[in-house]
């Protein structure tokens, strides 16, 4: 082969290299991912970087020439792990490693990024080059944390709601255990039952005949003393009253007249308007029969 040959040969290889070499670049340049291939001096001076390392607000001619140096970019509160992250890997042998730190941009913006780097040596095993490839992580670093913020919120939220549903618990316990029946009335005509404690069997009923609707409590008392209730009770919420209390006969499950003290706190909306009345009531008919 003559030397024109081996000519145009070398020039034909040396066009194929420089093609996949542009080619190489046009992607990283079009990628979130930065490339830099750094020596191993001080503050890390830049032998090569891609082109969209101006997604940090620096140019590639930034650090090609020297003006900056990586190491000036990495945030002051993080340089020093860096620095020791880098060293213990080279001083035992690692070939790369990936760490996660904030940099400042040219505008003096602070952004996390993800850099891993490949340790380049000599045959000797010295260090010769880090061949790094930086990715900016700031919206994933804020997802993360909104994740996890939210997760931790999720979980106070939980312990609250298993604290509350103890609470609730033990206080129903006391009151089940008491004399004193808890209701919870709609301010409607013969007061639906929103909640009453399981303790209303000692009426004869159950809770679910009067959270179904199937019996109103306006229905059990007894009918001689339901208008002078309803009047009192109506006239009490006219006048702006908090509480109710009177002394009355209600009929049990099998039709047995009890005497029942009640005391009841009157609940308002906003605009001062009636909307329930938190009732307690207790079996008084002992108390009256010895009178």
């Amino acid at each position: 082969m003559g030397f024109n040959q081996l000519a145009e040969s070398d020039e034909l290889i040396l066009d194929e290299v420089l093609e996949r070499q542009q080619i190489l670049e046009t992607i990283i340049n079009n990628s979130p991912v930065m490339a830099f291939l750094w020596t191993p001096e001080d503050d890390w001076p830049a032998k090569y970087v891609s082109e969209n390392v101006i997604q940090l607000e620096y140019s590639a001619e930034d650090f090609l020439t020297g003006r900056i140096m990586y190491a000036n970019i990495v945030h002051s509160e993080d340089i020093d792990k860096v620095r020791k992250e880098l060293t213990r890997c080279c001083e035992t042998g690692e070939d790369s490693f990936v760490q996660r730190y904030r940099v400042l941009t040219g505008k003096g913006e602070i952004r996390w990024v993800e850099e891993k780097t490949f340790i380049q040596r000599d045959e000797r095993g010295n260090v010769t080059n880090f061949q790094g490839i930086v990715k900016d992580v700031t919206s994933e670093i804020k997802n993360e944390k909104a994740l996890r913020n939210a997760l931790e919120s999720q979980k106070a939220l939980m312990e609250k709601q298993k604290a509350l549903l103890e609470r609730q618990k033990a206080l129903e316990t006391v009151i089940n255990n008491s004399p004193m029946i808890v209701f919870l009335w709609k301010a409607e005509r013969y007061w639906p039952t929103l909640y009453v404690s399981e303790n209303v069997k000692n009426l004869g009923y159950a809770p679910e005949d009067f959270i179904s609707g199937r019996v109103l409590y306006g229905k059990i008392i007894h009918p001689e003393d339901l208008l002078l209730v309803e009047l009192e009770l109506e006239e009490n919420c006219e006048e702006g009253g908090k509480e109710f209390n009177r002394q009355y006969r209600i009929l049990t499950q099998t039709g047995e007249v009890r005497w029942v003290d009640e005391k009841t706190f009157i609940q308002r909306n906003e605009n001062g308007e009636v909307t329930h009345f938190q009732g307690i009531i207790e079996d008084i008919t002992g108390k009256v029969k010895k009178l």
